[in-house]
């Protein structure tokens, strides 16, 4: 007993131990290019917000895990029209990029770069915490250089990428010394390989007891992104280098001690659409190098205090309340480009953020004073209180996901009434999803990030009275992209398309690590012939039970069934037109919620004709086929309007209004039995499919079952070998076995029984992929 008792006091310890203990990534938020010193007990980092206005923060820890953001270097980096988002113009994926804090004979220096202005420019302080800031520019840019004040009172910038170049500044810190600038390294990435996609750059120069040593980042091809580390005697060189660190991209950073001689490496790694997330890793000394990492390896703990979350140091709700004293915007808000500040408040109505309209603009991209904030992982939730009373005919305000590939929910007036809208611009061009018609003057939005194992998954809701939310539009795959260079950022935006002057007031933004389980459906398209239609009679086990998270679509009206064409209706047989029979979808459908989260529905639609061929569904040569086919088959046809295809096509729109499309289920073959250009023709429909619905081929699969075995006597059989080879046209492609289906007597069509077994397998391959995917 007393052994027990020990051991579980050991695992009891070992839990606490770790739950007290910080976590690997220490930022799990937009934080790219840090660059760090301690003062005394206390480290000051700055980072990178390229476009942001103000811009380059300071962050402050005690403890290198927990931070909080202090100050900005800039409120506007400069006046040009790309700053202010003018004539069209704008800074995406520029503005100022990385920078390099350093302390010198007492005063705070922070430096950074800007491909939009070409310049270099140093700021300078006495007060870091509080300012002001004084501002020297000059060009050329130096591109990821590092500020470096050596022993002799010289101040240098090393910069570069490839070749790292070493220039000395002059004693006003105002420009470059005539003559100076020098290759310090040689094609700095070489340790990493001979096929470098990434040259070298990131330069980050420390002195520690009389050595240099230079940081750089560069990526191998085929390989990941890799810290190279230089050592030299002399800051002129020369240098030898060594890989410092090959391990999950970790890259780009320096060196850290703590006050009482501990060494880490501050580092960060690409993690997705939530951004350039800061990691810390630990640092031993041998032979005169620092090693990063435990066994060369980023470790997922660290034996540093514990993180206390992102909130309020990184992100923060805000009830936009202010006193007299208080700063209008506290420091975790940045604007998107330099704002206009004639167009918003927080002062002339009381405990509102108001919003005006400034330039007529028809792109949310060029809207001037969004608002942001970082989103942050590995979930987040931002919300907020729109009072729309005053808005004008062609404004648009509400709540953004912003990046390249944004997402945004708001309130559009528009002839002369206000909507709720979801956009997306998932697929670059921005589309409205969805529209619900809005009779009050406020309304709630809430935008919730998924970033868990990279899943990078939104979801939009509205909601009426603050307590029920409701989806709206689709989910929005988010997308971290070079062209804005940035993680995704909540904003709350105001714009007008055909006047200046309406505004809006904000309630309050809250922010929370908590998000919905949002409510989602996954659709799947399924057609063929008389299988998949359904020709077995199904009995009284198929119509009972059936979970109402299994939705069809109606493609056809059947008015006796109280079912009409493009409305979804709970998955009772019959599953495809108004008398067909159990189908393969049944148990698809019926296994796949039963093994899906509560929070996702399934929905499939069913376009199915007995006895056609393949060629029924070319959209381009159907019409030939149909002319040629029996009456019988023509007049199945009809019920489809002529045209199958077009019907599934149709109805697939309007079904990705409500869901996602997953996966596309087929059954045909037996009037194609020995045609061996079968799964071209399939393939030419399937390309089709992905075109019309604009749809990834890597995301959607197609899953086609056998048709009736041999072992069930099956007429048509000799058809399954080459449906096996469906994989070898399609690289998404998935065949179900039939084998051990029964069949009935005209070993065409399966039984009851064997349309159940199918479905289910159907289910199986489908719920494999998914488990995947996720």
């Amino acid at each position: 007993m007393k052994v027990r008792i020990s051991y579980l006091l050991v695992i009891i310890g070992l839990l606490i131990f770790e739950n007290n203990i910080a976590q690997n990534p220490i930022i799990h938020s937009d934080v790219p290019d840090m660059s760090m010193i301690r003062r005394g007990d206390t480290y000051y980092m700055s980072s990178t917000t390229m476009h942001m206005s103000p811009g380059v923060p300071i962050m402050k820890s005690k403890d290198l895990v927990n931070w909080e953001i202090i100050n900005y270097c800039y409120d506007e980096l400069d006046d040009t029209d790309e700053l202010n988002l003018e004539n069209g113009k704008s800074a995406y994926g520029k503005g100022s990029w990385a920078s390099c804090i350093r302390f010198h004979k007492g005063k705070y220096y922070v430096s950074t770069f800007s491909g939009t202005t070409g310049k270099t420019y140093i700021y300078s302080t006495k007060d870091i915490e509080k300012g002001p800031w004084k501002k020297k520019a000059f060009q050329p840019m130096l591109h990821d250089h590092s500020l470096f004040f050596d022993d002799d009172g010289k101040a240098y910038m090393i910069y570069g990428g490839g070749n790292i170049k070493l220039v000395e500044l002059t004693n006003e810190l105002d420009g470059i010394k005539p003559e100076t600038e020098q290759v310090i390294i040689e094609n700095a990435g070489a340790p990493a390989g001979k096929e470098i996609m990434l040259p070298a750059e990131g330069s980050q120069l420390f002195k520690i007891n009389g050595k240099y040593y230079l940081f750089n980042i560069t990526w191998p091809r085929n390989g990941m992104r890799t810290v190279i580390m230089h050592r030299s005697d002399k800051i002129t060189g020369p240098y030898e280098s060594r890989v410092a660190l090959q391990d999950k991209g970790v890259a780009q950073g320096g060196l850290i001690d703590t006050k009482d001689g501990k060494w880490f490496s501050y580092l960060f790694r690409d993690y997705g659409s939530v951004g350039r997330i800061p990691y810390i890793v630990p640092v031993e000394w041998k032979e005169g190098w620092p090693v990063l990492g435990v066994d060369g390896k980023v470790p997922d703990q660290l034996n540093l205090p514990k993180s206390e979350g992102l909130i309020p140091g990184i992100g923060n709700s805000d009830d936009f309340e202010r006193g007299k004293k208080d700063a209008d915007l506290p420091l975790v808000w940045q604007w998107n480009h330099n704002p206009d500040n004639s167009l918003w408040s927080v002062r002339e109505r009381d405990g509102y953020l108001r919003l005006k309209t400034g330039e007529v603009v028809d792109d949310f991209e060029l809207a001037k004073n969004t608002l942001t904030q970082r989103t942050i992982g590995p979930t987040c939730s931002g919300s907020t209180l729109l009072d729309i009373a005053n808005m004008k005919e062609g404004d648009f305000a509400g709540l953004a996901l912003l990046q390249q590939k944004y997402g945004l929910v708001g309130v559009k007036y528009k002839d002369g009434k206000k909507k709720i809208v979801m956009i997306s611009a998932q697929n670059n061009t921005p589309v409205e999803v969805e529209e619900i018609p809005l009779n009050q003057e406020k309304v709630y939005l809430k935008a919730d990030c998924d970033f868990r194992n990279r899943k990078d998954r939104a979801y939009f809701y509205y909601s009426l009275d603050g307590e029920k939310w409701n989806l709206i539009g689709s989910e929005l795959k988010m997308q971290y992209t070079l062209s804005h260079f940035m993680g995704y950022r909540f904003g709350l935006f105001n714009y007008a398309t055909q006047s200046a002057g309406g505004y809006v007031d904000f309630d309050y933004f809250q922010i929370s690590e908590n998000i919905s389980e949002a409510k989602k459906m996954y659709v799947f398209l399924s057609f063929g012939q008389s299988n998949m239609e359904g020709n077995a009679r199904f009995e009284p086990q198929d119509t009972v039970n059936i979970n109402s998270r299994f939705q069809m679509m109606a493609t056809v009206d059947c008015p006796d069934l109280n079912r009409k064409k493009g409305e979804w209706y709970t998955a009772v047989p019959p599953l495809c037109r108004c008398y067909t029979g159990l189908t393969p979808v049944d148990y698809f459908g019926r296994t796949l919620v039963d093994n899906l989260p509560e929070n996702i529905s399934v929905g499939v639609i069913n376009v199915a004709v007995g006895g056609c061929k393949i060629e029924l569904f070319d959209k381009d040569n159907y019409q030939a086929y149909v002319d040629n086919a029996p009456d019988w088959l023509q007049n199945m046809v009809k019920e489809y309007d002529g045209n199958p295809y077009a019907r599934l096509v149709d109805m697939a729109k309007l079904a990705q209004k409500d869901g996602v499309i997953k996966g596309i289920l087929l059954h045909q073959g037996e009037s194609n039995t020995g045609d061996t250009l079968w799964t071209k023709k399939v393939k030419l429909v399937y390309d089709q499919l992905m075109v019309d619905l604009d749809l990834n081929s890597a995301e959607v699969p197609l899953i086609a079952g056998e048709v009736v075995s041999a072992e069930e006597g099956g007429k048509c059989a000799s058809m399954n070998p080459i449906i096996a080879t469906l994989p070898d046209e399609i690289a998404n492609a998935h065949v179900v076995s039939s084998v051990g289906c029964p069949a009935v007597a005209d070993k065409l069509h399966f039984s009851a029984e064997g349309y159940r077994i199918l479905g289910r397998r159907y289910a199986d391959v489908m719920i494999s992929l998914l488990q995947k995917s996720e």
